[in-house]
């Protein structure tokens, strides 16, 4: 997708942190913050309550959907370092990119609607039983406690977020707004993934 200058109709400048990840909304993503420019950014988001956009970066720029997430926690880890947990919120489209002095992107964003909620189809259960044996796993289990594996929604974004699929084919999925849709591609995608498994 290609970045447009124009006049949101809702103009709300937010900052950007863009990432070798995609993330979506109920995501949970632990962080270390070290650069000045995002410790800034990090401490006018608490001091006032605001959010930041986390968006996939890319050998050039950056894409132009992302997920406005809130900081739920903050501690200083053993290593010296700002750890947060970044939530996700919504996804956003993002417009009009431009470069603070420090290096710190600011974009305009716009709220997508909301993915209607439904259950995971019958013919998907081994998607289902495959975030089970994921979310099983001690360090996923520390950030999801409580999964909802009733929920289309749910299931495939988290399926995308933890499987090791390349970031693009993840964007992709992200961009989605139809969560039957994104389930069908996952099974397609984790087939190629346990091909390769087999052929290594």
């Amino acid at each position: 997708m290609t970045f447009k200058l124009i006049q949101p109709e809702v103009n709300v400048t937010k900052p950007l942190f863009p990432l070798p990840l995609v993330l979506f909304p109920g995501g949970r993503l632990p962080l270390q913050i070290f650069e000045a420019r995002y410790l800034d950014m990090v401490g006018q988001c608490m001091r006032d309550g605001e959010h930041f956009v986390v968006t996939m970066s890319r050998s050039e720029g950056f894409a132009d959907l992302g997920c406005e997430v809130s900081i739920r926690d903050f501690d200083r880890l053993d290593n010296g370092l700002l750890g947060i947990l970044a939530v996700g919120e919504r996804k956003q489209q993002l417009f009009n990119p431009r470069q603070r002095e420090d290096g710190l992107w600011l974009v305009d964003a716009v709220d997508l609607p909301l993915e209607s909620s439904h259950e995971v189809p019958a013919g998907h259960t081994g998607l289902v039983e495959l975030l089970k044996s994921l979310q099983a796993h001690p360090t996923i289990r520390g950030l999801y406690s409580e999964i909802d594996y009733t929920d289309a929604s749910e299931v495939s974004a988290r399926l995308t977020e933890l499987l090791p699929f390349d970031n693009e084919v993840k964007q992709s999925f992200f961009e989605m707004q139809d969560s039957s849709k994104r389930l069908f591609e996952l099974e397609s995608e984790v087939a190629k993934l346990q091909i390769q498994g087999r052929d290594a």
